[in-house]
């Protein structure tokens, strides 16, 4: 089961998940997540959502 919390633990001002950002890019939907920290990040705004 996998539950979405509003937001994540970094915002993107704190870290900018990216190309060269050093976390595993997995393709999901319409957009990528972020694997980081054992949850994948989603970009949402001016947060992330972890799924």
């Amino acid at each position: 089961m996998s539950t979405t919390h509003p937001e994540a633990e970094h915002t993107t001002t704190e870290h900018a998940h990216g190309e060269n950002c050093g976390h595993e890019a997995v393709p999901h939907e319409d957009h990528v997540d972020y694997l980081h920290d054992g949850h994948k990040h989603a970009p949402h705004g001016d947060h992330y959502d972890e799924h």
